[in-house]
């Protein structure tokens, strides 16, 4: 005889294409994956009365199956807002660090190197480091102005929850704790948000306009979508709808064994009400840092030169070699920005050459002109 598959609570039996109610002592040999759940008060069962809570669950268990990427930072759209052409010694600013993948506040520059680039002070929790060799700008391990205080009705983007993915709002509130309340154009609503997880918005970049376009259109895809098994417009479905989703639909449905168990794992009910928007903000964010290439490493370099169609010079923390002289693997692309500061992309890496660190400098350089 057919195992009888029922939902980790019990309350729901699975037919082949669709959970019904459990009938009263149903007979046969039964899954039930409640078995599986760790005894023990490992996640509280008021998870289940709190949609927010089992949305937060279901990411989990979308991760653990592989369908979601672990929460990473992600780097907003270049708001366009200018650089300063260059840094005095003393100047406060913030830096990008390639390890927490954050803008960094507090930092100071304390010199500054013949090649144009900077060497700061970075405040750490029980120390200070120096970084020897960075430039201005907004990528990974770079340094700009820091962050001017924001007001009330300031528009902004912020990594929401700290997932790593940016949505727009504006601040409603700012509290006396340093933190801010932030109103998303979605309608969501997050307070407590510390000021790091916070960038200006300028809407007048037509990046950052694509960018919130295509963030709103995939959420609205998405609610539409769930609004099907929620006929009342509560802004909640079950768990067991969403289960149907993720076993009977897309190009690679998920078998209802794998689904089970991972609900069981994490005490997720059939019954159970998730918040469907809160879930689609979660899954915009997933999708389009799956989309995203990884972001190759940034490793500034000195008295550099190009020979055979490789880049030669002084590099500083190179992720691998740390410090030392190098030959790059192939050159893939040179570019300049307005203050000629170059990078240098190759297969695994991008050298960036200050404007005065080139040994030779190419023929396209901007100073050759």
């Amino acid at each position: 005889m057919t195992d009888i598959i029922l939902s980790p609570d019990g309350k729901f039996m699975w037919t082949g294409d669709q959970w019904i109610p459990t009938p009263p002592n149903s007979k046969g040999s039964s899954l039930n994956m409640q078995d599986s759940v760790i005894s023990g008060d490992v996640i509280t069962t008021n998870i289940h009365n709190d949609p927010s809570m089992v949305t937060a669950a279901i990411v989990t268990a979308l991760q653990q199956l592989g369908m979601l990427n672990s929460p990473q930072q992600q780097a907003p759209p270049d708001n366009g807002f200018d650089l300063p052409a260059s840094f005095s010694v003393g100047d406060h600013v913030e830096y990008y660090s390639p390890t927490n993948q954050r803008w960094l506040n507090r930092c100071k520059v304390t010199g500054i190197n013949n090649d144009g680039t900077y060497k700061i002070e970075v405040p750490k929790t029980n120390k200070t480091e120096t970084k020897y060799a960075v430039v201005i700008g907004n990528s990974p391990g770079t340094i700009r102005p820091a962050s001017a205080p924001y007001s009330t009705g300031d528009r902004v983007f912020v990594n929401w929850k700290n997932y790593g993915h940016f949505y727009s709002g504006s601040i409603s509130k700012k509290n006396a704790d340093e933190t801010y309340q932030i109103h998303f154009d979605d309608g969501d609503v997050e307070d407590g948000v510390e000021w790091g997880r916070i960038e200006p918005l300028n809407e007048s970049s037509q990046e950052v306009k694509d960018y919130i376009h295509n963030d709103s259109t995939a959420e609205d895809e998405l609610v539409k979508a769930f609004q099907v098994f929620d006929p009342d417009h509560s802004g909640t479905i079950l768990a067991k709808d969403y289960m149907k989703i993720l076993t009977e639909y897309g190009d690679s449905p998920l078998t209802v064994e794998e689904v089970l168990s991972e609900f069981a794992s994490l005490e997720i009910y059939m019954d159970s009400q998730l918040d469907y928007f809160e879930l689609a903000k979660y899954l915009v964010g997933s999708e389009l840092m799956a989309n995203t290439q990884p972001t190759k490493p940034e490793v500034v370099i000195r008295d550099a030169y190009v020979e055979g169609g490789l880049l030669k010079g002084y590099a500083y923390a190179h992720p691998r070699l740390g410090e030392s002289n190098i030959k790059s693997s192939p050159i893939q692309s040179i570019s300049y920005d307005e203050r000629a500061t170059g990078r240098v992309e190759t297969r695994n890496t991008i050298y960036v050459v200050g404007p005065t660190g080139w040994k030779v400098q190419p023929e396209d350089h901007p100073f050759n002109s």
